[in-house]
């Protein structure tokens, strides 16, 4: 017994050391990524490939040590993909002229997404405010937002409940749903009731008109290249696009 505690602790020593050493070579390599990031060193001379194929041995050594180590080898491999992708050599594979093209492609796409986004988000604020102003629903909006809380108050204190109790039956009565699990018993709740019960129908109402008067002032216009490239060019001005891309679009528009 006493020998199976000396060799768990000798074994526990030993892995805290493997663990530290570990950790030292990966700190090494990653000032060696950094040297390399900032031109101080090249990775493609002697010293740095050497340094490289040190590494990987190390981290190789690890990986294939704790796979062997493993009970479930399976659950091990499927669990640690990207341990065994890190210790795939990527040198003279991605070079630093591959990495510019990959960045500018995604460069680009990015502000072409930007702009369609850009578009898009105007588009719909556009829409949006369209509808709200529409028979004046944006201030009925907020007449009703300001008496529901308003109302909530005087309920909570006049039937001497909590405040989201008595936000939750605001909600209820001004939406004319009605559900009928908190009632007022006090007159000044059921003054405060009939108010909002009116309120709701007017809410009712208004959104009706708005919904009415946002689809018979719909536009039917077509939008012709001329807007098209205004529109880009406001684009430009606001940077979400380059020069470049804006002559693209331009050549698309008017060829």
């Amino acid at each position: 017994m006493h020998e199976v505690s000396v060799m768990n602790a000798k074994l526990e020593r030993f892995f805290r050391i493997y663990n530290a050493t570990l950790t030292v070579v990966s700190v090494i390599a990653l000032i060696v990524v950094i040297l390399d990031w900032c031109h101080l060193i090249k990775l493609n001379h002697l010293f740095g490939q050497v340094t490289i194929s040190l590494l990987l041995l190390i981290f190789a050594s690890d990986y294939l040590i704790r796979l062997f180590m493993a009970r479930g080898k399976a659950k091990m491999l499927a669990s640690n993909t990207f341990r065994l992708s890190a210790l795939v050599p990527t040198d003279g594979v991605v070079s630093e002229e591959h990495l510019k093209k990959m960045a500018h492609s995604i460069r680009t796409a990015r502000n072409i997404f930007a702009a369609h986004w850009h578009h898009l988000t105007h588009h719909f604020r556009s829409r949006l405010m369209r509808f709200l102003r529409g028979g004046g629903l944006i201030y009925y909006l907020g007449l009703s937002a300001g008496l529901i809380l308003v109302a909530s108050v005087i309920y909570a204190y006049a039937e001497h409940t909590n405040f989201w109790n008595g936000l939750w039956w605001a909600i209820v009565t001004a939406t004319t749903v009605g559900y009928g699990d908190v009632t007022p018993h006090t007159l000044l709740g059921r003054l405060v009731a009939i108010i909002l019960m009116f309120t709701g129908i007017g809410l009712i109402g208004t959104l009706t008109s708005s919904i009415t008067a946002y689809f018979t002032a719909a536009p039917t216009t077509i939008s012709t290249p001329a807007d098209e490239l205004l529109k880009y060019q406001k684009l430009q001005q606001d940077g979400v696009i380059s020069k470049k891309e804006l002559m693209t679009q331009k050549n698309r528009l008017l060829h």
